[in-house]
């Protein structure tokens, strides 16, 4: 089934920086109580969340770097989403 969405291969948990509770937290929120969260899933889902937060934070640090700024703001974040998403 993971062929059917482009996934070749899951990351091993302990590769991963995000711990795996607070994403199974996040993927429950909007799910109904009658579905279980594969450990699998979970770690998808870290490795997919790390890779976006990694490529907004680089795109914040541009911001701040144009800025001639060597902190990253909240304003850089937000305006990476303002011009990006």
């Amino acid at each position: 089934m993971s062929d059917d969405f482009g996934v070749e291969q899951v990351v091993d948990k302990e590769d991963l920086e995000l711990p795996v509770a607070p994403v199974d937290r996040i993927a429950r929120l909007e799910i109904d109580d009658s579905y279980r969260v594969a450990m699998d899933a979970r770690i998808a889902l870290a490795d997919i969340l790390e890779d976006y937060a990694d490529n907004v934070a680089k795109a914040a640090a541009v911001l701040a770097r144009h800025a001639d700024r060597r902190t990253v703001k909240a304003e850089d974040i937000d305006t990476y989403f303002e011009l990006f998403e």
